[in-house]
């Protein structure tokens, strides 16, 4: 199994999960923070862009890299900046009515791409 790291900015992921890393801040700050760890090496494992539009308005975000592979993921780096060009024209759903669902949401999803790797 290669070794894996969620970068998130949910409190649920970071609660639940290991090698996490957290970043304050909204779904752009995350794809940003990840395009650092791509710049690292890293290659993105799960998809920077959520799954529906609905999703979009979703205040957490939570990305699975791969800590070890072979360098820099040019297919990586360009989905990612695709999905912060994309991220940077959003408004994110701040109702604390939906706050827990957002975050168990993202957690799922997160659960969902390991299940798989």
């Amino acid at each position: 199994m290669c070794p894996l790291k969620v970068i998130s900015n949910n409190p649920l992921v970071i609660e639940k999960m290991e090698n996490t890393f957290f970043v304050e801040g909204t779904p752009l700050d995350v794809l940003l923070e990840v395009r650092k760890h791509l710049g690292s090496g890293d290659r993105l494992v799960s998809m920077p862009l959520p799954a529906n539009q609905r999703l979009f308005m979703n205040p957490y975000r939570s990305i699975v890299v791969d800590e070890h592979s072979a360098g820099l993921s040019m297919k990586s780096m360009q989905l990612l900046e695709n999905a912060i060009e994309r991220f940077r024209m959003q408004a994110f759903n701040r109702s604390s009515d939906a706050e827990k669902d957002f975050a168990l949401i993202d957690l799922e999803q997160v659960l969902t791409v390991l299940k798989v790797m």
